[in-house]
């Protein structure tokens, strides 16, 4: 069977780009091949679900474009296809002194990014929003939201499905091999596809499928693991706002935070520690094949020569509830770890370089009849529609 576009992955990156080419070329005939028995089942189906507002980034980023104009989009999809949402704010909290030249940049960053309406808050007027929280200064950015973005996928499914094109699940793609017209995807099963056109937005197997293509990769990803806690009914209601620590400029990763979800659950996390197994949300679980790609790339244990000390602290923390409850009482006094329960995880896809760098921007890759996106990192749930309608122009550039 022959398509305009094969894509590899189902998560809101792969549907949105589907989605947006629909939305330009209704009569393409696209083809989404999702390995897992369902779509949105990783980092889509794991995130805080938190609508992300774009001040944390670069001014002038790609991650800081995207997010922006995702962020305007989602609500607009939001609004038309009557999908709950709720713009609860965010406050991003320096409880340290040397915390606060940090806030300061991000507040900055945030006024060249264009949002309106932040406001940088002393002690007494944070106070003022949330009387529990413990802090020096404060960002408050009206923009922040939650929303599940497992609803969204399975809406883009349907407006995909709607259109004529497909999305088969199930469908591990082994072979990607070059035809007189375009591709040959050659999966697993047995099932073979032709294609004028190959997108690959397979998150956290993303490095892989583009090796089939026959790309030679100077990075890898490095899945890290994040865990969330729930707080008990006692607690649950100790903040109405997102709460934000300010991040480790280090690390291209927010921190331990409350969220609010979208159920009414206070949730607080993700801690991240490095993880030998890209697709499991046990504890310590270890792939053979994931830990050999890790081990074998020179730039993870040059991450480990600039890192290591704080990688043996998040592991010393790991699934720690006394951590979690320590780091909150950090932002909230009084929380302890009676007052949290378990409340699964999720796992970020990191592209590593062979530097050793964690890359904090998206990274795309355009090539003769294929686009591959490696590295789409948060806030690419709030940014999936953004960077579906950038794919897609691109896709128009090259087709």
């Amino acid at each position: 069977m022959k398509f305009d576009i094969v894509i590899a992955g189902a998560g809101i990156v792969g549907l949105s780009t589907a989605y947006q080419i629909l939305e330009i070329m209704p009569a393409a005939k696209i083809l989404i091949l999702e390995k897992e028995a369902a779509i949105a089942t990783h980092q889509t189906g794991h995130n805080s679900g938190v609508m992300h507002s774009g001040i944390y980034y670069k001014p002038g980023s790609y991650k800081a474009k995207n997010c922006i104009q995702g962020y305007q989009l989602l609500i607009e999809f939001c609004n038309t296809h009557q999908i709950e949402y709720k713009l609860i704010g965010k406050l991003i909290v320096a409880t340290k002194k040397q915390e606060q030249a940090r806030l300061h940049t991000i507040y900055q960053n945030g006024i060249q990014n264009g949002l309106l309406n932040l406001k940088l808050l002393s002690t007494t007027a944070t106070l003022e929003l949330e009387p529990n929280v413990s802090c020096l200064e404060s960002i408050y950015v009206p923009q922040a939201g939650i929303i599940d973005y497992k609803i969204i996928a399975q809406k883009l499914k349907t407006e995909i499905e709607n259109k004529g094109s497909a999305i088969e699940i199930g469908k591990k793609i082994i072979e990607i091999k070059p035809s007189n017209t375009g591709f040959i995807i050659k999966n697993e099963d047995g099932s073979e596809y032709e294609t004028e056109f190959f997108i690959n937005c397979a998150g956290l197997q993303s490095d892989r499928i583009a090796k089939l293509s026959g790309l030679k990769l100077n990075f890898r990803i490095i899945p890290f693991k994040g865990n969330y806690y729930k707080l008990n009914s006692k607690k649950a209601n100790i903040v109405t706002h997102l709460i934000y620590p300010v991040p480790d400029p280090q690390f291209p990763f927010l921190g331990i935070h409350y969220t609010r979800l979208i159920n009414g659950d206070q949730t607080l996390g993700p801690n991240a520690v490095m993880a030998f197994d890209r697709e499991s949300y046990h504890h310590n679980s270890i792939n053979f094949k994931d830990s050999y790609d890790i081990l074998a790339f020179p730039g993870f244990w040059k991450l480990i020569a600039k890192h290591w000390k704080t990688g043996i602290s998040e592991y010393a923390r790991n699934y720690s509830k006394s951590y979690f409850a320590k780091k909150a009482s950090e932002m909230t006094p009084g929380i302890t770890s009676e007052d949290l329960q378990p409340a699964g995880c999720g796992i970020r896809a990191q592209v590593v370089d062979i530097h050793g760098n964690m890359v904090e921007d998206f990274v795309a890759i355009r090539k003769s009849k294929m686009i591959h996106i490696c590295n789409a990192p948060s806030p690419a749930a709030t940014a999936g529609l953004s960077i579906g309608k950038q794919i897609a122009n691109w896709y128009l550039e090259m087709h």
